[in-house]
């Protein structure tokens, strides 16, 4: 049986503009995968994993965005499927494209906006090497380093793991060099260095043609 999909544009469009995180959350399965380029400025990554994740970044961004409303203008429903059209308090349109459960519950969704281009013209390509037996330390590190970095309007756009040479590979962007350079030297990065030393061996950076 197919959801009601005009009931839960309409729930959903009134739960975020409550700002109850909890009713905005109930929509979702405990493991909900949500995609999203805006969370890289909240969380430092565009993938989160499960309801903790996506609480933590869209309280993040309630926080920093008390006037935020959202007004639905259309719903495509498809098999399992809802997309939901809407703008929000910027005027600014947006879709949110979700997949359904058995239960009615959402089990991934994601978000795109029409402002999706990421304007970074500053490109750099850093190739990290991670010490034997550390790569879980590692991605808990990489995981505060992306939010740290996105305070600096930096943005990772790929990330890959190469078959010969570093662990991982990553392309990030930014604003300028300026920008950039005011991350590498910001108190973040300051304070994280024995946690980074911890757990990366080698790290080359590389300036990439815009």
């Amino acid at each position: 049986m197919f959801p009601d999909y005009k009931a839960f544009a309409k729930d959903w469009e009134e739960a975020w503009n409550s700002h109850d995180l909890n009713r905005i959350l109930s929509h979702y399965t405990e493991d909900v995968i949500f995609q999203s380029r805006k969370a890289f400025s909240y969380v430092g990554v565009g993938q989160t994993q499960g309801k903790e994740q996506l609480r933590h970044y869209w309280q993040a961004a309630l926080d920093a965005q008390p006037d935020l409303k959202f007004e639905v203008e259309t719903i495509f429903g498809g098999q399992m499927m809802l997309v939901i059209v809407y703008r929000n308090h910027k005027n600014r349109r947006a879709a949110e494209t979700l997949y359904f459960r058995a239960d009615g519950l959402v089990e991934r969704a994601s978000a795109c906006q029409e402002d999706w281009n990421i304007t970074g013209t500053y490109r750099l390509q850093v190739d990290l090497w991670v010490r034997c037996g550390a790569e879980d330390a590692f991605a808990r590190y990489e995981h505060k380093a992306l939010a740290n970095m996105a305070g600096y309007r930096g943005v990772l756009i790929s990330s890959t793991r190469p078959e010969v040479g570093p662990y991982e590979r990553h392309i990030l962007a930014f604003p300028s060099k300026q920008a950039f350079d005011a991350y590498r030297q910001g108190p973040e990065v300051s304070a994280a260095r024995d946690e980074r030393d911890a757990c990366i061996e080698r790290t080359e950076v590389q300036e990439l043609e815009p």
